[in-house]
């Protein structure tokens, strides 16, 4: 599937050929008014070369709007990835929070502690500093942050005593 932005910069080309064959069309309209003994002749290359022109300048518009419109969607294409950037983000610190919370829920009050959730948030600036961090799993994740705020992870309620925890879709 061709891009907005390539099929705009191959109308630009395309324009681009369109105005070079029309400023040789103009060259030649020059030369035959230069090259003119009387006025007859003047007259009837005035009008095509005054069309040339025009059609020229049109030409040039067109292009000169085009570049702006193709700058103008790729700032738009580059907000757009950025906003989703920023919630596939938002939407994997949820993940960590709710995991972190949901292990150690007897333990830390999540909902009334502010001082518990500002910790939480500067230990997951922390812990994204490490570029190894981002490719561990959600648990893996999880018992970081929890080591990191000294936190004790609580058992799986239908956990047995060295039986790996079930797997979290979350």
């Amino acid at each position: 599937m061709v891009s907005d932005t390539d099929m705009m910069e191959e109308i630009d080309a395309r324009l681009a050929a369109v105005a070079d064959t029309q400023f040789i069309l103009i060259q030649r309209y020059r030369e035959q008014i230069e090259a003119a003994a009387d006025v007859e002749t003047l007259t009837a290359v005035a009008e095509p070369l005054d069309r040339s022109a025009r059609s020229i300048r049109l030409t040039y518009a067109l292009r000169v709007k085009l570049r702006k419109d193709v700058r103008a969607l790729a700032r738009d294409e580059e907000r757009i990835a950025e906003a989703q950037a920023e919630r596939r983000a938002r939407e994997r610190d949820d993940r960590i929070r709710h995991r972190v919370e949901t292990l150690t829920w007897r333990e830390a009050d999540w909902e009334d502690d502010d001082e518990l959730s500002a910790e939480f948030d500067r230990a997951l600036e922390y812990e994204d500093l490490d570029p190894v961090f981002a490719t561990l799993t959600l648990e893996q994740q999880a018992e970081r942050i929890i080591k990191r705020l000294d936190l004790k992870p609580e058992p799986y309620p239908h956990q047995r005593a060295g039986e790996p925890p079930p797997h979290d879709t979350t």
